[in-house]
């Protein structure tokens, strides 16, 4: 799905400004707070946006909780606006963590610094440069000084409703930042398209007449109906029944996958070319998969995705953007792929030489700056360093998936289509795999 790209002189001052902080920031979309002074009608030089205010919360990294009495210093650099206007002072947080400097001036070329102090904890800075509206919201999470956040192996995966997103421990959600290149990553890379761009195939509002991305419910499955799908594939699907709630969001285009989440049994529901004809579902393929289990397709079975692989754990999210970390790899595509190998389980055509298969795993260079792009892009671009991109099914070159929301701002997305086949390489997954019938990863 292309779309047109539409960057505005703000948004590059933005991705110019941008640097990475010194810790892991909790990215927020931005949001005019009810204390914000309405803009003036007589704004005196181009570029001027009004009043605003600069505001945040800080919390501890690794309890989640709020931090009262921190110090946080505002350091306002402008070429035009006011000094007795500018967030030159210092402030401390409150004890719910938030901090607040109001009435501030903005133009859209100022630079902002924010920079937090904690006895017992490392400081923090971040600085943005350019603005499109008079609001700057910097939230942070602080490390303790001297004492190191546990590696993610060590963590519990993803949550969606307090269901886990498969465990800690399963493929989806291991690092693969370390493991060695593949001896095949140039070929394949060539053949997929060193130079292609990549495409972030989510985002807000429509195209074509549909959301962009692929979406998820979420529901009590004792709450709704179930339904015994009919599949034109049903040597390679489970029976069922399906959750299925009335009005489910479906995934719009040619796939119509259904996705679902049973909060009742943490049990994820997968359905590719779901169709209702008023009393019955039916669809091509259907998977049901523990969210609590390692536990991977029989061989050479499909799923609701061509490589035999749950869909759900794959995609990109609004939250995790929300929350500044994707601790999982991201689903993508490609036109042509050959065999498959751990821990795909399915195949579309037989395994050739230089052609890449099925759950093969990328990861973006490890020395790929991306201090320059906006906080939310380097939330996923630092899950592809870290986590990678697995091969999940025959689509477009290098598209990568998510589920649609109304806060992504789609010109800010396609700042990522600079990012082509040559800035990846495809790693070595054989010495993570525990067993070949199984997601658990080492």
């Amino acid at each position: 799905m292309k779309k047109n790209i539409s960057i505005t002189l703000s948004m590059l001052l933005t991705l110019i400004g941008m640097i990475s902080c010194q810790l892991t920031n909790s990215f927020n979309t931005p949001s005019i707070p009810d204390t914000a002074t309405a803009l003036p009608t007589n704004l005196s030089f181009a570029g001027d946006l009004g009043m605003g205010n600069v505001h945040g919360i800080v919390t501890d990294a690794v309890a989640g909780t709020p931090l009262a009495n921190v110090n946080v210093t505002c350091e306002h650099f402008s070429y035009n606006s006011p000094e007795q206007d500018r967030c030159n002072r210092t402030t401390v947080t409150d004890s719910n963590g938030n901090y607040i400097f109001k009435n501030i001036f903005f133009h859209d070329t100022d630079q902002i610094t924010i920079t937090v102090e904690s006895d017992g904890y490392n400081p923090a800075t971040f600085k943005q440069t350019g603005f499109t509206y008079p609001d700057f919201e910097s939230n942070f999470q602080m490390t303790q000084a001297d004492v190191q956040a546990p590696p993610s192996s060590t963590l519990s995966g993803p949550v969606i409703s307090n269901c886990p997103i498969f465990p800690g421990n399963n493929f989806w959600n291991a690092r693969v930042d370390t493991l060695p290149v593949h001896p095949l990553s140039d070929t394949w890379i060539n053949h997929i398209g060193r130079d292609q761009s990549f495409h972030m195939d989510f985002g807000s509002g429509t195209w074509d007449g549909g959301p962009i991305g692929i979406p998820f419910n979420i529901v009590a499955g004792s709450t709704v109906p179930k339904f015994e799908a009919g599949f034109y594939y049903p040597d390679e699907s489970d029976p069922g029944p399906y959750p299925i709630p009335q009005n489910p969001t479906i995934e719009y285009g040619s796939d119509h996958h259904i996705l679902t989440v049973d909060t009742d049994t943490c049990t994820l529901y997968e359905i590719y070319d779901a169709s209702f004809d008023g009393s019955k579902w039916s669809g091509g393929s259907g998977a049901v998969w523990d969210l609590s289990s390692n536990a991977l397709r029989p061989a050479d079975w499909t799923s609701a995705d061509a490589a035999g692989l749950p869909i759900l754990p794959g995609l990109a999210r609004y939250d995790e953007i929300a929350a500044g970390a994707i601790n999982h790899a991201l689903r993508f595509t490609v036109e042509d792929t050959a065999g498959y190998i751990w821990p795909a389980r399915h195949l579309t055509a037989d395994a050739q030489d230089g052609i890449p298969p099925m759950g093969a795993r990328f990861r973006l260079k490890a020395d790929y700056d991306i201090s320059g792009f906006p906080r939310e892009l380097q939330v996923i671009l630092q899950a592809m360093k870290t986590y990678g991109i697995v091969l999940a099914d025959n689509g477009s070159n290098w598209y990568v998936s998510g589920a649609p929301d109304e806060r992504w701002d789609n010109d800010m997305l396609h700042l990522l289509d600079v990012l082509t086949g040559n800035d990846f390489e495809a790693v070595d997954t054989s010495g993570m795999r525990v067993d070949v019938d199984s997601g658990d990863a080492k």
